[in-house]
């Protein structure tokens, strides 16, 4: 594994431990997320959904931002000086591509959103490509879009994705359909945009601790976000829905931490491995979140679905 600047430091078995604890770490703190995401966004709370997406926005972002503030702190971590503007950049990305996922959610199914998160390697290679130069030999695009095409096969046989259907269960008209594919496309977009910003970030400022990068990135995107939330006055109503609903506000506290957690590996990999391993690792996490939430919330598995998990498999681990 290199990063995108060259070699990590360490030895061969140094550098796989370190591989193996992110790809744990993220697994694990983004599947209990996943699931949390899908309980909130998509079940009811005594009869109602809960339909503020700047809301769980800006909640797991001041989670990040206080528990890195929290932990700068005590670990005595040295500030490294570099311009406050190119955080910005990919702050407000973040936040745009958490809004558009769950905003998608008020238009196309569950499991076509998690279509669009399986094919994020192509456009986080390609946005690697114009924002890095950097070059990837034909068969790793062609290797990303068969690890998206196994997690299509995967998620489609366990429920099927259908863009004419809502989270709700509600059939959308052809506006609604592709207001949810545009949605999920500027996901990618967005997303991809983030974490390739984050590892230009880290190349020119070698010295950078993640826990800095979460703690700005977090700051700008709470107070984007929470402006947004006024702008468009749901701050009482987002918040209120919690006071009327109390297993909502435990739900939300839980989805905040595996959020701020996750955060944390996610600076970590990115820094030291780069984006392109970091979208491998999630693309990992995709087919466990979807395992899980077979598990939890009764969705079928066919055979062509074990399939599709296997191939998956078969291609991250080559």
């Amino acid at each position: 594994n290199v990063n995108e600047w060259g070699e990590p430091e360490g030895t061969k078995e140094e550098v796989v431990q370190q591989v193996a604890i992110c790809s744990c770490g993220l697994i694990i703190s983004f599947c209990i997320w996943g699931l949390l995401q899908e309980r909130i966004l998509t079940q009811t709370y005594d009869g109602e959904y809960y339909q503020h997406s700047y809301g769980l926005v800006f909640q797991s972002r001041l989670g990040g931002l206080l528990l890195s503030a929290t932990l700068m702190r005590y670990s005595n971590v040295s500030w490294e000086n570099s311009p406050l503007w190119e955080y910005s950049f990919p702050s407000v990305a973040n936040m745009l591509s958490s809004w558009c996922q769950y905003e998608a959610l008020q238009y196309v199914s569950f499991p076509a959103q998690m279509l669009a998160k399986a094919f994020k390697m192509v456009p986080v290679m390609l946005m690697g490509k114009f924002l890095h130069n950097k070059d990837y030999e034909s068969f790793e695009y062609i290797s990303a879009s068969m690890v998206g095409f196994g997690l299509y096969l995967f998620l489609d046989s366990s429920e099927k994705i259908d863009f004419s259907q809502n989270v709700f269960g509600n059939t959308e008209n052809v506006h609604g359909s592709m207001c949810g594919l545009v949605l999920l496309l500027l996901y990618l977009f967005f997303d991809s945009f983030t974490s390739q910003w984050q590892t230009r970030m880290f190349q020119l400022n070698k010295s950078l601790n993640p826990l800095q990068m979460m703690l700005i990135m977090n700051t700008f995107s709470a107070v984007f976000s929470f402006v947004t939330l006024v702008h468009q006055a749901e701050v009482t109503p987002a918040f209120m829905f919690m006071v009327d609903h109390p297993l909502m506000g435990f739900h939300v506290v839980l989805f905040c931490l595996a959020a701020t957690i996750g955060q944390l590996f996610i600076f970590y990999t990115v820094k030291h491995f780069g984006a392109v391993v970091f979208s491998i690792i999630m693309s990992m996490r995709i087919l466990m979140s979807t395992v899980l939430s077979c598990l939890v919330y009764s969705h079928p598995i066919t055979e062509l679905g074990f399939l599709g998990k296997k191939f998956v498999l078969i291609l991250v681990l080559l």
